[in-house]
């Protein structure tokens, strides 16, 4: 019994040893990542090809990508229209001769009257639906749900917002009234609330 014993004993003293000289070799060669400056270690990272951001700069693009994917992603179709209209109230009002005073009078009176028309036009465009969210629903099923209802244009692009955005793991569970007036970021909001 004796024999295993000290066989074993011999063992672990060699393997002790063999480690000890590996640590004191290979301690003083290579660094680790808490012996370097951050200076140092942006360096290295910047090497490899990433880049480095403080906090406050990692917040600035954060905030400049949602901008501008909320930019990028509200719908406008009414801006076309509003032109085409505009255009042919201008080439009319051109056509007419008039005095200054009376052309005056009559652009005052046909902004307001171009206003309450226009005003008009959004509330008789504008549909709202109570959008019914179930437990385990999908996003795509939101989005379809949406588009049949004549809230958003492509149930498609809705979907892309959600999972480019994160909002699709936070879709909340009830009823959410929403209009087709509200953009794609407002409509995402309100159901993740």
């Amino acid at each position: 019994m004796k024999q295993p014993i000290r066989l074993f004993g011999i063992g672990l003293l060699t393997a002790g040893i063999i480690m000890l000289g590996v640590y004191f070799i290979t301690n003083g060669s290579t660094q680790t990542a808490d012996s370097l400056s951050d200076k140092e270690l942006v360096a290295l990272v910047e090497d490899k090809g990433y880049h480095v951001l403080t906090n406050s700069e990692y917040v600035a693009v954060s905030v400049d990508e949602a901008k501008t994917t909320a930019a990028k992603n509200e719908e406008q179709p009414e801006t076309k229209a509003k032109s085409t209209e505009e255009d042919s109230k201008n080439k009319e009002e051109n056509d007419k001769p008039k005095s200054d005073q009376d052309s005056k009078k009559d652009e005052g009176q046909n902004e307001e009257k171009d206003k309450q028309k226009k005003d008009e036009k959004k509330e008789k465009d504008k549909k709202t639906y109570t959008l019914k969210i179930e437990e385990g629903k999908p996003s795509s099923d939101i989005s379809e749900k949406l588009e049949k209802n004549g809230i958003i244009d492509e149930a498609s692009k809705f979907n892309d917002y959600l999972e480019d955005n994160d909002y699709s793991k936070k879709v909340q569970l009830g009823e959410f009234k929403v209009s087709s007036d509200m953009s794609l970021y407002e409509i995402a909001e309100a159901i993740t609330r």
